[in-house]
């Protein structure tokens, strides 16, 4: 099977062990993800099976939407509620309007510290393995941007935001910097993953339903092709002779009476039939297959 599956992951399991349940129902070990979700967390995880793993570098760079809860006056190693505790504050209870301007402060493009437990790689070896080893790292920060970034609920200990970002953002650590910046501490106590790029979780499938549909024999009704999948791409339709070349990795120039002459951008390739065969750029009139699906 080949196609893009919107999971409604499991609050306690690992992203891994997702991917592991589908590869047992759909019989498959080409399953890949489009971006970790820690197993306190639940909501979107959106993978990608058989060939349609050859694409996930085009869905994994897109944006994501949170909905998060984070206690006031306390802090933990790992920035979340799995961890240990750290440290008890006392602290006088901000006002709304200051948990407001709290958010605020980190709209917009920020730097950001990776956790020491997380899945960042030192000389190979994720950064949670070494913190679970004693040897806690202080990584690098890194560019990320919140685009929005909303007060939902807030009852003292307890706030709770939705937060639109940018991939590779932590929002444990963006729960404790929250914290810092209020001078109380804090850590994350729930998330919820309710949207990746265009995938939204109204729209995915929990694993006891999928469980139940591939038992009927209905899995492959669960996935979205890959064309629709790109959906946002433009496509253009090729000849047999060019559907040739362009699976063999050639360049070929954009067909006659095409409006692919613009700026550069990515597109589908499909041929006559509407089969999907390439992902590619265009650029200076010319077609170049960046991955051959077909």
């Amino acid at each position: 099977m080949n196609g893009v599956l919107i999971i409604n992951k499991p609050q306690h399991w690992t992203s891994h062990d997702v991917v592991n349940k589908a590869r047992r129902l759909f019989q498959e070990k080409k399953i890949g993800h489009t971006g970790t979700l820690d197993p306190l967390a639940s909501g979107v995880l959106v993978l990608c099976i058989g060939k349609a793993t050859k694409i996930v570098r085009y869905l994994e760079s897109d944006d994501k939407e949170y909905i998060a809860e984070l206690k006031l006056g306390t802090t933990t190693d790992t920035l979340d509620s799995s961890g240990c505790l750290l440290e008890t504050r006392e602290y006088t209870p901000p006002s709304r309007d200051e948990v407001q301007r709290a958010l605020d402060r980190f709209r917009g493009n920020i730097l950001q510290r990776p956790p020491a437990y997380s899945a960042v790689k030192v000389s190979g070896v994720p950064s949670y393995r070494l913190a679970r080893r004693g040897t806690i790292l202080e990584h690098k920060e890194r560019p990320v941007t919140i685009s929005a970034i909303t007060l939902l609920e807030y009852c003292d200990p307890l706030v709770r935001f939705s937060v639109t970002c940018s991939k590779g953002t932590y929002i444990r650590t963006l729960c404790a910097e929250i914290g810092a910046f209020l001078g109380a501490g804090a850590h994350l106590t729930a998330l919820v993953r309710t949207r990746a790029g265009r995938f939204r979780i109204e729209n995915a499938i929990d694993l006891e339903r999928l469980t139940q549909e591939t038992s009927l024999g209905r899995a492959e009704q669960s996935l979205l092709s890959i064309r629709e999948a790109l959906v946002s791409f433009a496509a253009v339709t090729v000849d047999a002779s060019e559907a040739r070349k362009i699976c063999h990795g050639n360049t070929i120039a954009v067909p006659s009476g095409s409006s692919m002459n613009g700026a550069p951008s990515l597109i589908q390739v499909l041929d006559r039939d509407g089969r999907m065969l390439a992902i590619a750029t265009t650029s200076s009139g010319l077609i170049r297959p960046e991955v051959v699906i077909a």
